[in-house]
């Protein structure tokens, strides 16, 4: 009896795991837009893998297919191009 109690409480305990909301990724809000938006078509692209430049130049020919507003659209830059350089 004492076994069946044991398993139970193991499956129970496995189920809440299981069953828990998956815990946030790291990284701004636009980080979320980002995966969701940029997965639909094509793999997303890395943070810094382009200049910020071009960044602007695909997003500009991005904003005739996806809809965001423009504060998401520079919020998905500053997040997308590298720092720029101090001077």
């Amino acid at each position: 009896m004492r076994a069946l109690a044991v398993v139970s409480a193991l499956l129970l305990g496995s189920l809440a795991v299981a069953c828990a909301p998956a815990a946030a990724p790291d990284g701004p809000p636009i980080a979320a837009v980002h995966r969701q938006q940029c997965g639909k078509c094509h793999a997303p692209p890395s943070p810094g893998s382009h200049s910020r430049e071009e960044f602007e130049s695909a997003f500009g020919r991005h904003q005739k297919r996806v809809r965001l507003t423009q504060d998401e659209w520079q919020a998905m830059v500053d997040y997308l191009a590298p720092a720029p350089e101090p001077r």
